[in-house]
């Protein structure tokens, strides 16, 4: 059997080697002929159009070049059931198979496709919770006091600014809007000048 093997990390520090050397493994142990492999350094919540390899193997499906993907684990392939559901409907009508490695799901069985998207959705789920747990651990690093982002360099000009429009009565808001800045840099100009 023909096979394509798709890898993917998030980010250039990971490695898709440990990926590939279990993978390539497992197909000589299936007596699987790799005939192509496409890994990608991109987060799996981007669709397919802004994934170059995965879109390539997908074009190489059409083109019938092999008859089953090996891939590490389902979340390699999307962390959003949309996203999944895109990829393994493309193959499917194609009669094209995955075989999910970690998992051990097979989709050229009706248990294993059943069970593919069910992984599936709690890839999503666990992306989700991930989010939520990020935004939380930001607003209450913001709540107390930590700073993101580039520091903004302070000028006489940016503090001459910042004094006259506050001289005339405007709120920190509508001086940050007024001159393009942050709030946070026009109440540090307002505390350090005492306004």
């Amino acid at each position: 059997m023909k096979v394509a093997i798709y890898t993917r990390v998030s980010t250039s520090q990971q490695t898709v080697q440990n990926q590939l050397l279990e993978l390539y493994e497992v197909c000589e142990r299936n007596d699987w002929t790799v005939v192509e492999e496409y890994s990608e350094v991109i987060s799996g919540t981007k669709g397919v159009e802004e994934r170059s390899e995965l879109e390539r193997m997908l074009i190489d499906a059409s083109r019938r070049k092999f008859d089953k993907v090996v891939i590490w684990s389902v979340d390699r392939v999307a962390r959003s059931m949309k996203h999944l559901i895109q990829v393994l409907s493309q193959l499917d009508d194609l009669d094209i198979d995955i075989y999910s490695y970690k998992q051990g799901i097979d989709t050229s069985t009706t248990m294993g496709k059943s069970f593919f998207h069910m992984v599936g959705i709690f890839a999503e789920l666990e992306n989700n919770l991930r989010s939520e747990r990020q935004k939380i651990g930001i607003k209450r690093a913001l709540d107390n006091g930590a700073q993101f982002g580039r520091k903004t360099i302070i000028d006489d000009l940016m503090i001459s600014n910042v004094v006259q429009e506050r001289e005339k009565g405007l709120s920190i808001r509508k001086i940050a809007d007024e001159l393009d800045l942050n709030r946070g840099v026009v109440l540090k100009i307002c505390q350090t000048n005492q306004i």
